[in-house]
């Protein structure tokens, strides 16, 4: 099996979180936070992560909570605006609380005796990385169960 590639982004309106893995290893680990100050520069920040990485793939979460809200319709545009520029294949992947729960792995770090300040963007990269590692569990499991992926 070929191994791709694959930047998972955690799209907030002002930061955007990033994180990277592989098909093969299946292990996602952070990579930056990035500003959201216009979809332009934005979307040349993420072309140029995606050729230094060598990105074949880009997993963008979408909370289904908010189905039918403005932050989903944001979201989906970025990602039509990401898959026509870069060439890249795009995916949307359930998000629900991602962002909660990366407070709760460094609220928890925290009472462990971690001593550096969590900051905002920080959240943001273990947010796409939970969303990243929960995207590669959730295609073992497809595999498991039927012998193909979504991506087959």
């Amino acid at each position: 099996m070929n191994s791709i590639k694959v930047l998972s982004i955690d799209f907030g309106e002002k930061r955007i979180g990033l994180a990277v893995g592989d098909t093969e290893s299946k292990i996602a680990s952070p990579l930056k936070t990035i500003v959201n100050n216009s979809s332009k520069n934005t979307c040349n920040a993420i072309s140029i992560i995606a050729k230094e990485w060598d990105i074949s793939r880009i997993i963008i979460g979408m909370p289904e909570i908010y189905n039918n809200q403005e932050i989903n319709k944001k979201i989906k545009n970025f990602g039509k605006m990401l898959e026509k520029n870069l060439n890249i294949k795009v995916t949307f992947y359930n998000e629900d609380y991602s962002s909660n729960y990366a407070q709760a792995v460094l609220a928890t770090q925290m009472k462990a005796g971690r001593k550096k300040k969590i900051i905002k963007e920080e959240i943001d990269r273990i947010a796409a990385t939970l969303i990243l590692q929960s995207y590669f569990e959730n295609e073992i499991f497809k595999r498991a169960d039927t012998g193909i992926t979504s991506e087959d």
